[in-house]
């Protein structure tokens, strides 16, 4: 009914996964009205696509999951935990350096722990641009554990993503491309 707007999103959201670096701008995209709420679809992508069948069936269904993000993390992502039956208790936060970045060795311990308990990790959000240090989160790192774990990878890039537009300072989201979301 709007297919001018239409239009003007798809080409907008194509230039801005472009940008991510997914090759050709491949992928797909939603607009939102926050952070908070593009950290909890992001949550929402990572369960269906590992689990399709909680759409269906619930969370009664699945295995106990855990999500994983820097202890400097945006606190949406344990409210985005609550709001979708995960629980905020299945939010594990790895620490982080001196500079706020999160400890690429930590978030592994922790997956390995979750994985020994019997619980299956699903999500770690990573962070490109922390609220209060301004941390960018080494990307590379966290990309080639979650690929080694299967897991899927989200960058809330709310406050740093922009930089993404910025030929000077780019290189903090070295990485960014290899997440599954952002």
């Amino acid at each position: 009914i709007a297919p001018v707007f239409v239009l003007l999103e798809y080409v907008t959201l194509r230039k801005m996964r472009e940008m991510v670096g997914w090759p050709g701008g491949c992928g797909d995209g939603i607009f939102s009205p926050g952070g908070a709420i593009s950290n909890m679809y992001a949550m929402l992508i990572a369960r269906f696509k590992m689990f399709p069948e909680v759409k269906e069936k619930g969370m009664a269904a699945i295995p106990r999951l855990v999500a994983f993000t820097s202890e400097h993390s945006h606190f949406s992502v344990k409210k985005g935990a609550a709001a979708l039956g995960i629980g905020t208790d299945s939010v594990i936060l790895i620490r982080c350096d001196e500079r706020g970045k999160m400890i690429p060795s930590d978030l592994e311990r922790r997956i390995v722990e979750a994985k020994q308990k019997g619980f299956v990790p699903f999500l770690v959000s990573a962070t490109a641009g922390t609220t209060v240090y301004g941390a960018f989160d080494p990307l590379i790192a966290i990309a080639d554990i979650c690929k080694k774990y299967k897991i899927w990878m989200h960058v809330d890039g709310a406050w740093g993503g922009g930089l993404l537009m910025s030929r000077k300072h780019k290189w903090k989201l070295n990485g960014v491309e290899r997440a599954n979301s952002v």
